[in-house]
Parts: C-alpha cells; structure tokens; sequence
C-alpha cells in the first residue's frame, strides 16, 4: 500500500468524526492567491516532507546536492514517472549549477574543442532548488488525479465503490487498528444513496468538497 493510500485512509477517517480538521493534509487546498505565492509555499506539509524526503534518499553521497540521475528518480518516485527526458533536462538544467571544482577539459591535438560550459553530468542541483523544481510540479498536478487512483487503491476489484470489506482490507495493509463499527459508519455517513460503498464522486467531494 503506498503513500497515497495511507494518507488517504487517515483523512478518510478523520473525516467521519465532526468537526476534525487537516489544514496540513495532502488534500489541503491551494492558497487563496495561487498566482502570487511560491510553488513551495501552495503545496500541502506533507507534500513538503516527501519533497524533503525523496531529496535525502536519493542524494546518494549526502553531498547536499542531486545530479541528474538522482534528480530524475527522486522526480519518478514522487510520481512524475512520465516526464520527458527532454523536459527533465530542461528542468534540471534551469536550476542546476556546476559542480564544485569544474573547469574545461584541457584541448587535445585532433580532438574537437571540449565544451567550454559544463555539460549536464558537470551539474548538480542544490536542496533548496530541488525543493522548487519539485513543489512546482506538485502544485500544477490536479488533485482529483492523485484521489482517483487513490480511489483504485481502495476499490479492490474494481466495483466503482469502496466497501467496509474495502476499508478492512486497507487497515489491515497499513496495520491499523480501527473498530469494524467505525469503518461501517465512515461508510454510511458518505454514502449518501444507501448503495453499501462510498463512490467514486462521492470519495473525491470527502477530500475536494470543503
């Protein structure tokens, strides 16, 4: 079960109880002046600490700094697998700056002239700038997408709702331990229609709808 699904399974069930709020949920909602505000700054706290998290696992030699391989999974694993490489380069190259120590390799006879700018393995990309690269991507994806396949996660064969025997098997997964009378009421409260699951609509308005 990955991320998503637990995140969503906490504010799912937060969600039953009244009055509970989670202003620093993955499913906040963007600020209120979008245009005006940094990336890093219209992202969730927890959308930051994956952020922060992806960047520490995958700067291999704790050098404070990704290179290009780095930056390119660490973007994969917070879920921006389709990407291009050329896009990626872009990206990497629009903020990344050379390496300490960098110079021009020195000219060889009957050699072409080497490059004398760094080239993208010559690169690396700070902390703060991978922060940015990366909280713009997330705060440019569309919410209901990362909820839709959160849904998928949830809806075990593929029904079109999520059941209590849905839930149950979710808990399970994340090894919590949440009383069968709470997950039958987290479902009665938003199927609102009786149909024994809550679905798809009704599982993006719990997080999208407040």
């Amino acid at each position: 079960m990955n991320n998503y699904a637990s995140s969503a399974m906490n504010d799912y069930n937060a969600s039953a109880r009244p009055g509970s709020a989670r202003p620093g949920s993955r499913w906040a909602p963007p600020v209120r002046n979008p245009e005006t505000a940094e990336p890093w700054d219209q992202i969730s706290d927890e959308h930051r600490n994956e952020i922060n998290d992806c960047f520490h696992l995958f700067d291999m030699n704790k050098d404070d700094h990704l290179d290009f391989s780095e930056f390119r999974y660490a973007l994969q694993a917070l879920g921006f697998s389709n990407l291009s490489r050329a896009d990626l380069i872009a990206s990497f190259k629009s903020a990344a700056r050379p390496r300490a120590g960098w110079t021009p390799l020195p000219s060889l006879p009957n050699q072409p002239p080497p490059q004398p700018t760094p080239g993208v393995v010559d690169l690396r990309l700070s902390r703060e700038a991978f922060q940015a690269l990366a909280a713009r991507h997330v705060a440019s994806r569309d919410p209901r997408e990362e909820l839709l396949k959160t849904f998928s996660l949830f809806d075990r064969g593929a029904k079109g709702l999520v059941t209590v025997d849905d839930l149950r098997a979710v808990v399970k997964e994340l090894g919590e331990d949440v009383p069968d009378n709470e997950l039958r009421g987290m479902i009665e409260q938003f199927d609102v229609e009786g149909k024994g699951g809550v679905s798809r609509e009704e599982f993006l308005g719990i997080f999208l709808d407040r």
